[in-house]
């Protein structure tokens, strides 16, 4: 019988020996298995005897065994993410897209104060963005797309003078555009698309000279499109489909690098600008559903990319442009 005892004494001082051989952030990467339910090929990897967690399936450690990268895209990853993830300060990647993670976004993400990307697209997830995630000054990639998240999205999240690619589609966000959207100065892709957004495209938006995409089509934005995006001159895509937006378009890019202006179901009025004529990347036009009255400028013959012309449904007048043939 004493024999037996000590069997099971070895045994159990044998798995306790082998759990404090483990650092912490792997004993922290354990501590979020048991939330986010991995499957049987990865978890299988996730060794609580070995010393760090360096070789784990998804998991990179830098020089000093730190984690710096939690890759588990497309892995069949379900369950929700855990407050345990914030343990984990030397992430620097974190990619969970593509899987059936659901649940809100911890708001002990934030103290991940060195992620330069975060990618949690195509999920289940929920809730609101939390406002922690603005602590994260040295993100660059955000990506959130493809998912349920809903609420406004917060102001400090915004402001990030590193943020380069910002994807926030396909949610049911609501409120306005945080005029902290001017503090993105190395801004080059917004994706806002197929929300619930509405109120006016802050000013400040001008300040963000260095974009390239801007998708805001599917919301509920109303008012005039800022003066202020004259200021980006390298803009190649404009697409504002669905919205409520009012007034004529006030803007006009000199150096034009426009590929897609895409304005189409809105409210705007006066003139198609000539100036779209000088735009010789331009491919796709459309400005259907508005009220755009006057002639279609003969400009539009100079586009000789030109794929699509969309211009139904307004009240255009006079002939169509010879040049345009």
């Amino acid at each position: 019988m004493g024999l037996v005892l000590w069997n099971w004494f070895f045994l159990l001082l044998t798995l306790v020996s082998s759990s404090w051989s483990l650092n912490s952030e792997g004993l922290a990467l354990l501590a979020l298995s048991k939330n986010l339910i991995l499957p049987s090929s990865i978890i299988s990897s996730w060794n609580a005897s070995h010393r760090t967690p360096c070789e784990w399936h998804g998991v990179r450690c830098d020089r000093k065994t730190n984690v710096f990268s939690l890759d588990l895209s497309s892995s069949g990853v379900s369950g929700s993410l855990g407050p345990q993830i914030g343990l984990l300060k030397y992430l620097v990647v974190i990619s969970l897209p593509n899987n059936n993670i659901s649940g809100p976004i911890p708001p002990e993400l934030g103290n991940c104060s060195m992620l330069d990307q975060l990618d949690l697209s195509e999920n289940s997830l929920s809730g609101q963005i939390p406002e922690s995630l603005g602590n994260l000054k040295r993100l660059s990639s955000l990506a959130l797309y493809n998912n349920s998240l809903d609420g406004e999205i917060p102001e400090g999240l915004f402001k990030n003078q590193f943020l380069q690619d910002v994807y926030l589609h396909s949610n049911n966000l609501s409120g306005y555009i945080p005029s902290s959207v001017g503090e993105m100065t190395s801004l080059r892709k917004l994706w806002l698309h197929e929300n619930a957004l509405s109120g006016v495209l802050p000013d400040s938006i001008g300040n963000c000279t260095k974009l390239e995409e801007l998708y805001l089509l599917d919301n509920r934005l109303s008012g005039s499109l800022p003066k202020t995006l004259s200021h980006i001159s390298g803009l190649k895509i404009l697409d504002a489909t669905g919205n409520s937006l009012t007034g004529e378009i006030d803007i006009h890019f000199e150096n034009c690098k426009l590929e897609t202006f895409i304005l189409s179901f809105n409210q705007l009025r006066g003139e198609i600008p000539s100036w779209l004529g000088n735009c010789s990347s331009l491919t796709d036009l459309a400005l259907v559903d508005n009220s755009f009255s006057g002639q279609i400028p003969a400009s539009l013959g100079q586009l000789s990319n030109l794929t699509y012309l969309l211009l139904s449904q307004n009240s255009l007048s006079g002939p169509i442009p010879s040049e345009i043939w």
